[in-house]
């Protein structure tokens, strides 16, 4: 990466491609500083594939069901111009009522319909636009407008070609277009390669699927799939406080099969003493640059030695886990073990017979106030290790998708206990059913009007299903150069692959022989390994195939960013990424800075945000 005369910032026309949170949290940093920014930014012009601008994709009433849960609570998400709580308590009953909010009155710690949150978002976004307005800066709202690629000129404006396809020039342009589904649904076979719009899934005529339908994977996306299917195929029922589902007689075979690699479901929803991540809570910024090494490299054992293992122990001292404790004091007990233990430890990610044990606990937790430390707590020291993680070798990258990415994403990414409650009624109705083995698809998997999966065990053996409907809601694939949504700017040059530095040459190759999906390069930095997604700097602004900034380009979607920024999701990462951009744009301007040209200055910028 080259900051040698990088010239300033042109702020001065902007486009934001997308209106989801991301975007919406720009927005909201940008008018807070506003009487900086509008010194600076004349215009700024929104693209938004829908009709509606400020929803985002999980909560837009097209894409979403009127079922499906928001899987975080009001005091969970970052303040807008009021809170989610807030402004749900505004509403008047018939609004509430046709967003499927009846559990009143409204608690700030229930999670409540994602179409509610989406109408709150296309709110607080109204709102953000009038404020830049009122400053004099010209909003332009180009809505059921796909942005179709973008280009860099020989005088380095950029040239967005949109839906129509006119060209228009920018000085900058910032990637906020979210979730991108790459593969192709095969409707005639059953098969649909994601969830969304979830309404393609939901039978049009009365009787429904009298059949048993497959989800690959039980994410939080698979159990949107369940509570869409399951509301048409029976009723729920509350009695005494127990959730129970009664099956609709003209569907007595329906079913739900979901398919897990490890048979895991989701840890239960539960009790936080602080609800918003920080990235130097549990250390601070010179304990991390301490870690780094002469190579400029951070190891992720020294990272959890050091500033994970004394976090850990005191939350699980806190939690009275004495022999995890003990465990943790053992300077040999790895990262890894900490994984596998507490995956041994907590039942409930096996079964849902472990699940009913789980909600008793759970429960327990959010009804008086119970925090549960150390969930918390790994979650903070995660979210810290995603904003540095270009600091790690290739090595630990692989590392950490490997062997710990699916636990955190099983176990600390929550599910409502409300989801829960319809999980288990299911289930008490047998209803539904988890089958634990990895799923692969044979050459013949989308013929004879179904999709056939092979399920392979952990004891080898191999069992062959066919489905008349199966959903992958196992989220995608990483996005790969070639995937990347606006190839003009592949080709240029003006975006480049993703790449972390080995730190032993000799593992990397012998890691690189034992999968064709590890592909290694040799430059002048020495051997890298590619990651998935595109290259950015601490301040999201995309790298060039020379490895120079371009400081007129910035992309913070997620998607196209996770080799760098692996453990970047919800909303809470939405406006931290955004308000990183915007901080950068300050420092520039204030005081002359660059804050991603050494680790020290965008530790500094981390530091200043916490808490914010």
């Amino acid at each position: 990466m080259n900051t040698t005369n990088l010239a300033k910032s042109d702020l001065s026309d902007i486009a934001i491609i997308g209106s989801g949170p991301t975007a919406l949290y720009l927005l909201k940093y940008t008018s807070e500083n506003i009487d900086i920014l509008k010194k600076e930014i004349s215009k700024i012009t929104i693209f938004e594939k829908e009709q509606i601008l400020g929803m985002g994709m999980p909560y837009y009433p097209k894409t979403t069901d009127i079922y499906n849960l928001a899987n975080i609570s009001s005091e969970e998400i970052p303040m807008l111009q009021e809170s989610f709580g807030d402004w749900l308590r505004r509403q008047d009953s018939a609004l509430l009522k046709e967003l499927n909010v009846t559990d009143l009155p409204i608690d700030d710690s229930e999670v409540y319909s994602r179409v509610s949150l989406g109408h709150y978002f296309e709110e607080q976004f109204k709102k953000l636009i009038s404020v830049l307005e009122s400053v004099g800066i010209q909003v332009v709202q180009k809505t059921s407008c796909e942005v179709l690629d973008i280009s860099k000129e020989d005088d380095g404006k950029l040239t967005i070609t949109d839906c129509n396809g006119e060209n228009h020039r920018y000085s900058t342009i910032i990637i906020a277009n979210g979730h991108e589904w790459r593969e192709e649904d095969q409707p005639e076979s059953g098969y649909y390669a994601s969830p969304w719009p979830i309404h393609k899934l939901i039978p049009h005529n009365k009787e429904g699927y009298n059949f048993p339908v497959g989800t690959l994977g039980a994410s939080l996306s698979a159990f949107d799939v369940v509570t869409s299917l399951a509301h048409r195929h029976g009723t729920f029922t509350k009695v005494n406080g127990k959730l129970s589902f009664e099956l609709n007689k003209e569907n007595p075979d329906f079913k739900i099969i979901l398919h897990s690699a490890e048979g895991w479901l989701p840890h239960l929803q539960y009790e936080q003493k602080e609800p918003i991540r920080e990235i130097y809570r549990h250390f601070n910024r010179e304990q991390l640059l301490d870690l780094i090494d002469e190579n400029g490299l951070m190891h992720i054992e020294d990272y959890f030695d050091k500033l994970c293992r004394p976090a850990l122990i005191e939350a699980f001292r806190k939690d009275r886990l004495t022999h995890v404790v003990d465990q943790l004091q053992d300077s040999d007990f790895s990262f890894k073990d900490l994984v596998e233990l507490m995956s041994e430890k907590h039942e409930y990610v096996n079964s849902f017979e472990g699940m009913k044990k789980e909600m008793i606990t759970a429960k327990n937790s959010i009804n008086h106030k119970i925090p549960i430390y150390w969930m918390e707590t790994l979650d903070d020291l995660m979210y810290s290790l995603n904003y540095h993680a270009e600091l790690l070798p290739a090595e630990d990258h692989l590392f950490f998708h490997k062997e710990i990415m699916s636990f955190l994403m099983n176990v600390i990414a929550a599910l409502p206990l409300q989801s829960a409650e319809i999980l288990l009624a299911l289930y008490d109705a047998n209803c539904i059913e988890l089958k634990s083995g990895f799923v692969n698809f044979p050459e013949d998997a989308f013929e004879n009007n179904e999709t056939k999966i092979i399920v392979k065990s952990a004891d080898g053996s191999e069992e062959e299903i066919s489905y008349q409907l199966f959903v992958n809601c196992g989220g995608g694939k990483k996005l790969e150069l070639a995937d990347f949504p606006f190839q003009s700017l592949v080709k240029q040059g003006v975006v480049s692959v993703a790449k972390a530095k080995c730190a032993n040459e000799e593992v990397c190759r012998r890691q690189s022989k034992t999968s064709d999906k590890i592909q290694l390069v040799k430059n002048e930095e020495g051997l890298e390994m590619k990651l998935s997604g595109i290259q950015i700097d601490s301040s999201y602004r995309t790298i060039n195939k020379e490895g120079l900034i371009n400081n007129f380009l910035y992309d913070i979607n997620f998607t196209h960013t996770n080799g760098l920024r692996p453990y970047s999701y919800g909303l809470q990462a939405c406006s931290a990424t955004s308000l990183i951009l915007v901080e950068s744009w300050l420092a520039e301007i204030v005081n002359d800075k660059n804050v991603s040209e050494e680790i020290e200055t965008i530790t500094e910028l981390y530091e200043d945000i916490d808490g914010l």
